[in-house]
């Protein structure tokens, strides 16, 4: 149930849904409230926009789902008659992980995405004597939601192997992967090859070097686009390099694959 109200009181309802973020208990107005736009908008039970696999716990009871559509963000406050918040928090990850959304963070506020819904925070809390649970939803891309998967992948360091063509050159090194959800790299034991692929960046970074016997030590231009393959299992790149301090010389073609255990 909402209703409209005057863009003169947009304020009013900002502070009411910062209010209601932190476990309040509404405005107060039952029919609901929105902004003249349609920007700022509270319900009072659970609208359409609200995501229809969300896990919610029955016995609670909704105070508030309030939307700023402009900034993207959902924010729902909803109280227990009785219970622990910890064992609530907890039914609730629960919940949502069998809904299909990936848990990054499980601590006082758990942190969830899911493509096509967004960032999700959740935390249940006592609140003005009240047990409250507060959920706030950021309509974030899939593109940022893959950096954030990346920025909480956790670091994992394999043995691998590569092989990099250069030229008429061939070289094979023995060294480690170090996998980081979409970041990944190989690194030869004795720095004759390093290849490193970032796809969270955009565009995507890929890097590569290459050191002869000779000493010679040949790179790419990582600003320059090179065609790449990369998953947990193998990295390469292909394209030209150039002679480090030389490049005079120019360029020669090069291929690099790397293979990574586990």
């Amino acid at each position: 149930m909402t209703s409209r109200i005057g863009a003169g009181v947009i304020a009013t309802v900002a502070v009411a849904l910062l209010v209601t973020a932190c476990g309040g208990s509404g405005v107060g107005d039952p029919e609901g409230v929105a902004d003249s736009d349609g920007d700022i908008e509270v319900a009072f039970d659970l609208p359409d926009y609200f995501p229809s696999d969300f896990y919610l716990p029955p016995e609670m009871t909704i105070k508030s789902v309030t939307r700023v559509e402009s900034a993207g963000m959902i924010a729902l406050t909803g109280t227990f008659e009785s219970g622990d918040p910890a064992a609530i928090q907890e039914k609730m990850v629960s919940g949502l992980r069998e809904a299909g959304y990936e848990l990054l963070v499980d601590d006082d506020i758990a942190v969830f995405v899911r493509n096509g819904v967004g960032r999700v925070r959740v935390r249940t809390s006592v609140f003005l004597g009240e047990l409250t649970l507060s959920v706030d939803i950021d309509s974030w891309t899939d593109d940022q939601l893959d950096e954030m998967r990346n920025q909480f992948a956790e670091e994992i360091t394999v043995p691998g192997r590569a092989t990099a063509e250069l030229g008429d050159e061939r070289l094979d090194a023995d060294g480690e992967c170090i996998l980081r959800g979409s970041s990944r790299s190989f690194h030869a034991e004795d720095v004759s090859i390093t290849i490193q692929i970032d796809e969270t960046k955009d565009p995507v970074y890929v890097y590569a070097d290459v050191t002869m016997p000779d000493g010679k030590v040949f790179t790419i231009d990582a600003a320059e686009p090179s065609d790449y393959d990369s998953s947990p299992k193998q990295l390469s790149a292909t394209g030209e390099m150039a002679e480090y301090n030389n490049e005079a010389a120019g360029t020669v073609p090069f291929s690099i694959t790397a293979t990574c255990d586990g």
